[in-house]
């Protein structure tokens, strides 16, 4: 293999100054943010090629399918937002919606004029309780510190009835991406979102040309316990 010079820059200065890397969220999160400037150049060279690629078009509408069948006109918060190609989506659709994401990614969100775009941490959402009817979570989970924080964040910000989109690779061999930190499965998720979500509906997408399968699935929050 042939590895570009700036590519290959990249990677000696991330294993060299974050080689610590799993040993404090601090450090992940200060990883994150440099990986994701390449990321970020990435999307400004992408093609639409890319766009276009089967898996990203069938998983945009499996995503748009499941919003419409929640409602129209919905306040919907896009947690880790990349690009802003999905949540300007939504927003065409008709919806309210607000990205957030990494500083470095973040940043190209502000391409989009219809979004709101806020820096922030998707384990301490920067938002008030009962905001919004919709959280989407599109490949954002498994590069988390702490999965169990954002999803309890995502409780909270949920107003009543508010719905929980996650999608994620599935099992094991998506941890064969070093940006990930946590893999999971239908069952794992709906362990860890435990009594506050019902799954309501699960889609799995096997494209080829990614390691593993992704799944799609839908919450809805259910009524805090009285007892």
């Amino acid at each position: 293999m042939i590895w570009h010079p700036l590519l290959l820059r990249h990677l000696i200065i991330r294993e060299t100054r974050y080689k610590d890397r799993h040993q404090s969220k601090q450090r992940w999160v200060e990883w994150q943010k440099y990986d994701s400037a390449r990321a970020a150049a990435a999307f400004r060279d992408r093609t639409i090629e890319a766009i276009i690629r089967p898996f990203n078009v069938e998983r945009l509408q499996i995503i748009s399918n499941m919003v419409t069948h929640i409602g129209e006109g919905l306040n919907l918060l896009d947690v880790g937002g990349g690009d802003g190609v999905l949540g300007e989506h939504l927003c065409k659709m008709g919806n309210y919606v607000a990205s957030i994401d990494l500083p470095t990614v973040a940043v190209q969100i502000h391409r989009c004029q219809c979004l709101l775009a806020v820096v922030g941490d998707a384990e301490r959402l920067p938002f008030t309780s009962n905001t919004f009817e919709i959280v989407l979570a599109s490949e954002i989970v498994e590069h988390l510190w702490n999965p169990q924080s954002f999803l309890d964040e995502a409780y909270r910000v949920l107003g009543t009835d508010g719905h929980l989109i996650i999608s994620t690779p599935e099992g094991k061999e998506s941890l064969r991406y070093d940006s990930h930190k946590n893999y999971f499965t239908t069952e794992r998720l709906s362990r860890l979102l435990g009594k506050k979500f019902k799954v309501v509906d699960v889609k799995r997408l096997t494209a080829v040309g990614t390691p593993t399968p992704t799944i799609i699935m839908l919450f809805r929050k259910l009524e805090a316990s009285k007892s």
